[in-house]
């Protein structure tokens, strides 16, 4: 059992986690409703992913870490409303190739996008409720975890993953649910400016 500096500990980790995904749950809000229908599928630049597959790749590594990486658990993606979506591919896009990554795009639903998003706060905030500091501290198995599975044995994700793999969950999981996001929605903001420059 835990002293109660262990377990304030993991409280404290969990909690600035927790946090943190609500700041980027309320700022996905923000660039979804700040987007226009025509945003979500135009190239603002050549060879740029299209912002649509971009925000549902946010929300993909934030299921895929929470469950799948760190746990060893379905992803929520897996079971309903959402398995059922048009635009619920498996992976998270890393090794997709661009006319992969396009039609993802064009299948997102962006309502249906942000409620996923916030399932997925919710599931993801119970579990830090309770989580541990040994789960916290634990070694991601992130390599061993992907190669399991068909959707995510590919070379691209492998390679992306090797700088995080064995490092602690909670570096992991913040970096999904934090700083992977806002930089992917500040690329989304920059983009879709260029293109509404150039339409407008």
């Amino acid at each position: 059992m835990p002293d109660r500096d262990q377990t304030e500990e993991a409280v404290e980790a969990s909690r600035v986690i927790a946090t943190n995904l609500n700041a980027l749950n309320r700022e996905m809000h923000v660039v979804a409703e700040w987007m226009r229908p025509e945003d979500w599928t135009r190239r603002n630049v050549p060879g740029t992913n299209l912002p649509g597959f971009t925000f549902w790749h946010i929300v993909r590594v934030i299921d895929s870490t929470a469950f799948m990486s760190l746990r060893g658990l379905p992803e929520l993606i897996d079971s309903e409303p959402w398995a059922s979506k048009k635009w619920a591919r498996p992976g998270i896009g890393t090794g997709y190739t661009l006319e992969e990554a396009d039609e993802t795009a064009t299948r997102v639903v962006p309502a249906e996008l942000v409620g996923y998003a916030d399932a997925l706060r919710t599931a993801v905030s119970q579990w830090l409720r309770s989580v541990t500091d040994e789960e916290l501290q634990a070694p991601s198995r992130l390599i061993e975890r992907a190669r399991a599975l068909a959707a995510y044995n590919n070379q691209a994700l492998i390679d992306s993953l090797r700088p995080l793999d064995g490092q602690p969950a909670w570096l992991v999981l913040s970096l999904a649910a934090f700083a992977h996001g806002w930089a992917h929605l500040e690329e989304i903001r920059l983009l879709v400016g260029v293109g509404r420059q150039a339409t407008d």
